[in-house]
């Protein structure tokens, strides 16, 4: 999700295939079916403002909106979290949404992470975003797996916005900043509709999926080579809808033509793992 400028190390190939259900043969370890009548505070926190009271304007992304953790933009409806954008003056923003995190609560290293999403039609300006940060150490040096974005500046360019999500990895290689990330584009549209991403994790691959379809891949193994250790310890999971940024190519309001408001459902999440995983419950 967060992106500045950087190098780019290419060190895997992306295939497509079909997953062959990786989570049945591990154990759910952690969930939520967002069942409740109101979000658990023992399963999520929230990041609040535009960022710039923690020295990150904009997110470091040159986003739009300031998160809130208030009802109109967060809340449980009908079985499923909903993160809902919208366009209304927030902490001298024009937009406002939520962004969720279990940093402090749930971190994991390795297993199958996933979740039940419908995103919204994100046409010009809007990033719904399903990721993971290391839970320790300073970005990019902790590490980041992005699982699902869409929205993105090229797929807008070739109007196949509705249709297309990608995944990536961000880390410091030697003192820079590494990204790798890929694309894919469906038949029909993603938007609109409820799919399961899937992110599969071992100390050999990273992988994501949509609905089982393959769509990114990442050799982790070179540890010392590659500088991978980011990969190789606990992430935190994360959920938000931005509006505009450096993703979308929108960096101003007037350009952000996506319908509002917008919201990014969430069916469940879960997490599987296999014994030796690493799975940390509280703080770190």
């Amino acid at each position: 999700m967060r992106k500045l400028a950087g190098c780019t190390l290419v060190l895997a190939l992306l295939l497509l295939g079909i997953d062959c259900g990786l989570a049945q043969a591990q154990t759910l370890v952690w969930q939520d079916e967002f069942d409740g009548p109101s979000i658990d505070s023992g399963k999520w926190t929230f990041d609040v403002g535009n960022g710039c009271d923690v020295g990150i304007c904009g997110w470091g992304n040159g986003e739009l909106q300031a998160y809130t953790a208030q009802s109109q933009n967060v809340r449980i409806e009908n079985g499923v979290l909903v993160i809902e954008a919208r366009r209304e003056r927030q902490q001298a923003t024009a937009f406002s949404s939520a962004r969720l995190k279990t940093d402090g609560r749930m971190a994991f290293r390795y297993g199958t992470l996933e979740a039940r999403i419908r995103y919204p039609q994100v046409g010009n300006g809007l990033w719904p975003a399903f990721w993971t940060l290391g839970a320790s150490g300073v970005w990019p040096g902790r590490g980041e797996i992005d699982i699902l974005e869409a929205g993105s500046a090229a797929a807008i360019a070739a109007g196949t916005v509705e249709r297309t999500v990608s995944g990536a990895t961000h880390w410091d290689y030697q003192g820079w900043q590494a990204d790798y990330s890929r694309s894919y584009t469906h038949p029909t549209a993603l938007s609109g509709g409820f799919h399961v991403y899937r992110l599969t994790w071992d100390p050999q691959f990273i992988r994501a999926y949509v609905d089982g379809i393959l769509y990114f891949e990442f050799a982790i193994s070179d540890i010392e080579g590659a500088s991978l250790h980011e990969f190789h310890q606990p992430h935190f999971v994360l959920l938000n809808l931005a509006v505009g940024g450096s993703y979308t190519g929108v960096t101003t309001s007037r350009r952000v033509t996506a319908p509002l408001p917008a919201k990014m459902e969430i069916d469940y999440i879960r997490l599987y793992q296999n014994p030796g995983d690493t799975l940390v419950l509280g703080a770190p």
